[in-house]
């Protein structure tokens, strides 16, 4: 994301549902497990849980069909702080690269607070106001019906919050600019071309307060905004003003990266790095990027496959890699998701495919003997599923436009093989993740073997009395 899409996104324009760097929890919590010493405590399970449904609402943490086992999350997070504890004993946060992301965090979420407290929190909207709204745009041409106040007012508040928060911001804005030091290259300004390569420019188009705006971030903003605006005006057929457009665009392009850098100076400026709960948000996202940077940094390269590997499971695998067969296949379809995932836990409970489905199925059809389908006429969502079943196996719950489905293989016949040439790049996908999943659990199991681990299993069995044995099933994907 380029710096004017920062600036408008996160200082100007996006919500802020809650100030989570306000909202960290303190006290004692239960504790389910250590790893060398490390706690896991029932706060960083609730937060998994609140990212696992936000995500995907619909999913119990009951162990049901679809969903997760509270005993199976813990575990994750345990392999979780044993890769974090990894990187940082092979120092992989060291590296400048990993620095950079973590910089870039903290002047992020400092831009954030830093709306939060001149922007969000100085916003108030009376009931007057709200009135006074109703009545210059809903009563122009008389009283409006009794509740019509009521059934817009949400509509309302909305509305003038999104101008205050305009306002707010601009003004703050305003108020940074005309205390800055900002000094221009008009020379330089003047002469550049929207079309022009950015690549290699390392002059600097102004200075903000002594900090540079460098010339390449201003070419490659200026390039992008009037590649788009160029086929704006393509498209309306309009090319009259264009040579003005190039200078207003120019101006607007500068003026925004000299606003971000007013306000990514003032969001540092105020040291929101020595409060303890934005230190601790820090530090949890140091965590999670120290994952990543094990993943990408220790198993990838050596998950890469081979020619030989590749090679190897194509032959292996050549019935997957056929175009143009036939399959003969049962199908259960449903509207809600929720009839799907119940019926496929009665699958994986031992129920007979044809029998349930003539019980719960929305559309069935009874068996009628052999019907074989060429599967180039089914949906691209449909194929893929029978390209990855074989014969005898059912499904998940396939997600098939307004439909899902699960689907039961009974056959697979014909077709030609796909020539390894044209399946080289998907080939390289699908061992390199099948390789990267066998590498990461045998380094897992390597930690675990030599860490100290310790699961508290009372604990996990009152959380999950406690929290999930008492849902309505009604309630459960809400």
């Amino acid at each position: 994301m380029t710096k004017i899409s920062l600036l408008f996104f996160i200082f100007l324009l996006l919500p802020l549902p809650g100030s989570q760097y306000l909202c960290a929890a303190y006290g004692k919590e239960i504790v389910l497990a250590e790893v060398n010493g490390q706690s896991i405590d029932e706060e960083a399970l609730q937060e998994r849980l609140k990212a696992i449904h936000k995500n995907k609402p619909q999913i119990r943490p009951d162990g049901g069909a679809g969903g997760i086992k509270i005993s199976d999350l813990v575990e994750e997070m345990i392999d979780e702080r044993l890769m974090m504890q990894e990187g940082y004993r092979l120092e992989l946060d060291s590296s400048p690269d990993f620095k950079k992301k973590l910089e870039s965090y903290v002047t992020t979420q400092s831009i954030i607070r830093l709306r939060q407290e001149e922007v969000i929190d100085k916003i108030s909207i009376g009931d007057n106001e709200l009135l006074e709204y109703f009545k210059k745009h809903y009563e122009k041409e008389g009283p409006a019906p009794e509740g019509k106040f009521e059934k817009v007012k949400k509509r309302i508040t909305k509305k003038l919050k999104k101008g205050k928060e305009k306002e707010l911001a601009d003004s703050f804005v305003a108020g940074l600019r005309k205390q800055a030091d900002i000094r221009i290259d008009k020379e330089l300004f003047e002469s550049l071309d929207p079309e022009r390569d950015c690549d290699g420019e390392k002059r600097v188009i102004a200075r903000v307060n002594g900090r540079p705006i460098p010339l390449d971030d201003m070419l490659r903003d200026l390039k992008q905004r009037f590649q788009k605006m160029s086929r704006m005006y393509r498209m309306s057929k309009v090319n009259t003003g264009l040579e003005k457009m190039r200078k207003e665009l120019k101006q607007d392009v500068l003026d925004r990266l000299i606003t971000y850098e007013l306000v990514e100076q003032e969001a540092l400026k105020r040291k929101y790095v020595k409060d303890p709960a934005f230190i601790e948000i820090v530090k949890k996202r140091k965590d999670r990027l120290l994952v990543n940077e094990f993943k990408a940094k220790i198993v990838y390269p050596l998950a890469i496959p081979t020619q030989v590997e590749l090679t190897q499971y194509y032959k292996e695998h050549i019935e997957e890699f056929k175009e143009g067969y036939e399959v003969w296949f049962r199908e259960m379809t449903f509207s809600p998701p929720e009839d799907a995932e119940k019926a496929l836990n009665e699958l994986k409970q031992g129920a007979g495919f044809e029998y349930l489905a003539s019980r719960v199925s929305e559309r069935w059809m009874p068996k009628r003997g052999d019907v074989w389908v060429n599967v180039d006429r089914l949906s691209p969502r449909v194929r893929e599923e029978l390209n990855r079943l074989k014969v005898g196996e059912i499904s998940d719950v396939i997600a098939d436009g307004r439909q899902y489905k699960i689907i039961k293989l009974k056959g697979k016949r014909g077709g030609d093989p796909i020539e390894f040439s044209n399946l080289e790049e998907h080939l390289k996908k699908v061992v390199g993740q099948k390789k990267f999943g066998k590498l990461l659990s045998e380094y897992l199991a390597k930690l675990r073997e030599s860490s100290k681990i310790k699961i508290n299993q009372k604990a996990l069995k009152e959380i999950q009395e406690k929290y999930w044995n008492n849902i309505p099933k009604k309630l459960s994907h809400l």
